[in-house]
């Protein structure tokens, strides 16, 4: 694979990881303007009973945003991994490596939220259903969730932050790029370490990707 194509797909995929990400959301969008209502309940805005009782009331809208959700996490990485070379060849030191360990942590926490999401909250969701009461061994888990969805988002900013610290160095891209990159990952990993569930929405995460994977697919060549 030439530089080129390798600059190409490194955006390309970072574009497709966030539209797949985002897909999940404008659906739901759709559905509430059509419905009145989310399809779905956040478990850090709601009691456990109500978020089970909407799991269980739409299980194919479960499953589809947690599968969406992962599958643009993992798409994401994979274009990071793909930076992360092209940066180490611009003259990266080792920012981008770092940024590509602390991106894969993260993803793997989220797989982890995911698995959980789709096994013991669903069960927890069948058992309400079925008895009209939340499993006593339950009633935390949507606060663990949470807690992952947060150290999931820390890392993933952190990430972005080193990644925009491996442009700056390389001058892979142009420079605001990396500068973007940096506030964007500090302010954003601040943020959610400080404030929690408030300003903790993981779409956030994938405007700065976005922007650098439009730069990359934009390289002249």
């Amino acid at each position: 694979m030439t530089e080129l194509t390798l600059t190409k797909a490194a955006g390309l995929l970072l574009i497709a990881g966030a539209a797949i990400f985002w897909s999940i959301i404008v659906a739901a969008i759709v559905t509430t303007l059509r419905t009145g209502s989310l399809p779905f309940k956040d478990s850090a805005a709601v009691p456990p009973r109500e978020f089970y009782e909407s799991i269980a009331a739409g299980p194919r809208w479960w499953q589809a945003v947690n599968l969406t959700f992962s599958t643009g996490i993992i798409v994401t990485a994979m274009g990071f991994a793909l930076l992360s070379t092209l940066l180490g060849e611009a003259g990266d030191p080792i920012f981008s490596e770092l940024g590509l360990v602390a991106f894969l942590i993260a993803a793997t926490v989220w797989v982890i939220q995911m698995v959980s999401n789709l096994s013991l909250a669903t069960w927890a969701a069948d058992e309400v259903a079925s008895t009209g009461n939340v499993p006593p061994t339950a009633e935390a888990w949507p606060r663990a969730f949470e807690q992952l969805v947060h150290t999931y988002m820390v890392l993933a900013y952190v990430a972005t932050a080193l990644f925009g610290a491996g442009i700056v160095a390389s001058g892979l891209l142009t420079g605001w790029a990396g500068w973007l990159a940096i506030i964007v990952g500090i302010a954003g990993a601040v943020s959610v370490i400080v404030t929690g569930p408030r300003l903790a929405i993981p779409l956030l995460i994938h405007v700065v990707p976005v922007v650098l994977g439009i730069l990359l697919v934009a390289q002249p060549g």
